[in-house]
């Protein structure tokens, strides 16, 4: 099996790099921060695992837009899931006006959709070239799913999964990738991402009384003293919201 070029490049800086010290980025989702000693460790890679309709791409949204608009942290947003025009029109109906951020060149939104077949080599340069040209701070692919069920290259999938982990710790940005998960499955994705990753969050749709509710567990989180209870998830007009006591 054979590497591709850029992406054994960024594993070498990646081995050579020295980790800058170590400090937090408040995700800035309300309820989320009190329960990870403020926010995330900067520069790491969160697994975002969730059924269909959990909110996960609500959650990665608003993680870039807050950055940008609260912390002055600019941020790239890779989407395969839809088009950048269907992810504008969606996210609006939250308040959180993606055009307006891009074309202040706070953020920038990039659609993978056309970059189908095009190759992981291709995928991977863009991804790294969107942030190294915005001096990104923050970075979603939304989703690891897709991502690379749209390469038709044939890699081992656990050494892909490593690779791709050390490209983006190269880049010292915080990453939340997505992961969709089937209802009723008992592992994230393919198996191998939840253990790669520096920390793991899931959001669950679960049937409670006679209602679809959506609840959220931090599994794991490195570094970090964490919740380690189930808390409900809230999804308003204003965006998702995670309530700080825990779910029944």
């Amino acid at each position: 099996m054979s590497i591709p070029e850029s992406v054994s490049e960024a594993r070498i800086e990646s081995d050579a790099q020295t980790m800058s010290p170590l400090r937090r980025i408040q995700s800035g989702i309300e309820g989320l921060d009190q329960l990870i000693e403020g926010g995330f460790l900067k520069g790491d890679v969160i697994l975002l695992a969730g059924n269909t309709g959990s909110g996960k791409t609500i959650f990665s949204t608003e993680f870039i837009c807050n950055g940008a608009t609260a912390y002055q942290e600019k941020g790239v947003y890779a989407t395969f899931e839809e088009d950048e025009k269907t992810l504008n029109r969606n996210m609006a109906k939250f308040g959180f006006d993606l055009e307006k951020l891009e074309q202040n060149g706070l953020i920038r939104v990039i659609g993978l959709e056309s970059m189908k077949g095009a190759g992981l080599n291709a995928n991977i340069d863009l991804i790294l070239s969107a942030v190294k040209d915005l001096k990104a701070e923050r970075l979603v692919v939304d989703s690891l799913t897709a991502f690379f069920d749209s390469n038709q290259e044939r890699f081992e999938y656990r050494t892909l999964m490593h690779i791709f982990y050390k490209v983006l710790k190269t880049l010292n940005c915080t990453t939340v990738m997505t992961c969709s998960v089937p209802t009723g499955s008992q592992t994230l994705g393919l198996g191998i991402e939840e253990f790669i990753s520096d920390a793991v969050l899931s959001l669950e749709n679960v049937v409670h009384g006679a209602e679809l509710k959506t609840r959220f567990l931090i599994r794991k989180m490195r570094g970090t003293n964490h919740s380690r209870q189930y808390h409900e998830v809230i999804i308003c007009e204003n965006g998702l919201k995670i309530v700080p006591f825990s779910m029944v």
